[in-house]
């Protein structure tokens, strides 16, 4: 059997460890991915918003870099995603961002815990 090392700088690392941050890398990005295609632009929203739905930190208003990547993404399709990260992130501030942006959740919508 032959074993690879990848040489970074003074650091070195076998294949299983590149194949496990692989696979870490993987794991985290695959549902973000998927939520890319279905539900809207999920990257911008996550660059634009991440700040303002963490579960740490006070409640504040979002930007409109904020509501601008939100307008247009399939609100409802977001949220079944959403509940795979609550650890990270509070739904009432989602809910809050959301209708601070005017894309109140409709009546009875499922999104997280809310």
């Amino acid at each position: 059997m032959v074993m690879l090392t990848w040489k970074m700088g003074k650091r070195e690392f076998s294949d299983a460890t590149m194949l496990m941050v692989c696979g870490i890398v993987a794991m985290v990005m695959v549902p973000l991915i998927s939520a890319q295609f279905e539900c809207g632009n999920v990257f911008a929203i996550y660059w634009e918003c991440d700040q303002y739905i963490q579960r740490s930190g006070p409640m504040v208003p979002p930007s409109g870099a904020c509501c601008r990547a939100l307008d247009g993404s399939n609100v409802t399709c977001l949220c079944q995603y959403f509940a795979e990260y609550e650890s990270r992130y509070s739904t009432e501030k989602v809910v809050y961002v959301l209708s601070e942006c005017g894309m109140p959740l409709a009546s009875g919508t499922k999104c997280g815990k809310f």
